[in-house]
């Protein structure tokens, strides 16, 4: 198979990001105990197409039914009695994560970062603790995590088809993707108005399609979609009140680890610290995809992993600090130097 440069390229930094998932995920894998938390039951449950689990859950199919396709192949293949479910998800998560991370790497590169640093920036996404939880247990994040990354890069990029796609689609994927319809609304203006706007009625209407079929295969339980969604508001004020305690800040701002201080550090100096890089990242959509995920951990119930969600802020941001804040002037060297060698 002859791939052109380009291609390789992303080859390599697609195998990469799935090699730094993969070690710690599997690690969670292996060692998870046979009790599985309320999400984990509904979503193998939905794996082999048995639909009667909460609310909440019931509706986010496709990472569930691609699992379980691939559980039953696995199983062909193994010859085992049961289906591994827990270790499709993880296939099907790690890929999906890794083709964020590669993505992640482009919009680095895109807004100005060196090949270096944007692997450093992917690298802080993806060896995140929040990363490993959704890698290496039976969730559904990771295709919601890809789809914020191709909207943010659809919107940098100012691509019309992406932008269209990920407009209709992601609510598809879970139903709270609505809540970044605003960057669409605001920021995709480079796309027709009337063509965002069929999008999104496109995307009502397959959410609304999805669930028809769905209660009409399976009765719903007794808590429908709009008490279940007033439930997830009441989360909020109990949820503020956790994050602005020791233990809340402590845990959420672990997610990203020590790459955290590297952002602290792209404001240390002043303007000449952090005029060098911030210029180079929007700060509209930044801006308000930040608080499009505040607004998740709000209403979920897991706060902390609703944090991968802030992916290509983060990433990009990391990346542009180390390309180009003078505290890291050493670093940038350094990788100079190893280029020059090689």
């Amino acid at each position: 198979m002859n791939l052109t440069p380009s291609r390789q390229s992303s080859l390599l930094v697609f195998l990469l990001a799935l090699a730094l998932l993969w070690g710690n995920a599997y690690l969670l894998l292996a060692n998870h105990p046979g009790s599985y938390t309320v999400d984990e039951q509904s979503y193998l449950r939905m794996a082999g197409a048995d639909f009667q689990v909460p609310v909440t859950h019931r509706y986010r199919v496709l990472v569930p039914l691609a699992a379980g396709m691939l559980a039953r192949g696995l199983q062909g293949i193994s010859f085992s009695a049961r289906p591994p479910l827990g270790s499709s998800f993880f296939l099907v998560n790690g890929l999906l994560l890794a083709l964020a991370g590669l993505y992640l790497f482009r919009l680095a590169r895109a807004h100005g970062a060196a090949a270096g640093p944007a692997l450093l920036g992917m690298a802080a996404v993806l060896t995140s603790g929040a990363a490993t939880y959704v890698t290496g247990l039976v969730l559904v994040d990771s295709a919601v995590v890809l789809a914020v990354v191709l909207l943010y890069y659809a919107l940098h990029l100012r691509s019309g088809p992406l932008l269209l796609a990920l407009t209709l689609l992601g609510p598809v994927l879970k139903e709270s993707f609505v809540l970044f319809w605003p960057l669409v609304l605001l920021y995709g203006g480079f796309v027709p108005w009337w063509q965002r706007l069929l999008a999104l009625l496109g995307a009502a209407g397959l959410v609304l399609g999805l669930h028809a079929v769905i209660d009409a295969l399976v009765p719903p339980p007794g808590v429908g979609s709009l008490d279940n969604a007033l439930e997830h508001g009441r989360n909020v004020v109990s949820n503020l009140r956790w994050l602005l305690t020791p233990r809340g800040l402590f845990i959420c701002s672990g997610v990203y680890g020590l790459f955290n201080l590297v952002l602290l550090a792209g404001f240390w100096g002043g303007r000449r610290g952090w005029g060098q890089w911030l210029p180079q990242l929007p700060l509209g959509p930044a801006g308000l995809t930040l608080a499009v995920v505040l607004a998740h951990m709000l209403l979920s119930g897991e706060m902390s992993r609703m944090l991968l969600l802030a992916a290509p802020v983060v990433a990009t941001a990391v990346a542009l600090i180390i390309d180009r804040h003078p505290l890291f002037a050493p670093l940038r060297r350094l990788l100079t130097a190893d280029e020059k060698q090689a």
